[in-house]
């Protein structure tokens, strides 16, 4: 019974310490790996975007820098305005 006891506590152990090893041997190689392919995909994103964006200026139908347009606020029609909820009712505090 004892031996089968130390058998399974090595064998745990040996199970701990490979999951240990194989954490930091993630954590050093495949980690750093992958940060620097996620923010390389990113900056390329960020490139493609800024080449998109200085094309734009470029085309006639839009503005070139320094325009500016004000859009007018829009016409509101002046006619009968009613309160909505119902009929106002004026009242007077009773002391």
């Amino acid at each position: 019974m004892e031996k089968a006891e130390i058998v399974g506590l090595v064998r745990t152990l040996l199970i701990i310490g490979l999951i240990y090893f194989g954490v930091r041997i993630i954590m050093r190689v495949i980690f750093p790996w992958a940060i620097k392919f996620f923010f390389k995909k990113v900056q390329n994103k960020m490139a493609d975007q800024m080449k998109h964006q200085n094309n734009q200026g470029e085309d006639p139908g839009f503005q070139k820098s320094g325009d500016v347009f004000v859009k007018p606020p829009p016409k509101k029609n002046k006619g009968n305005i009613e309160p909505k909820g119902g009929e106002y009712v004026d009242f007077e505090e009773v002391e």
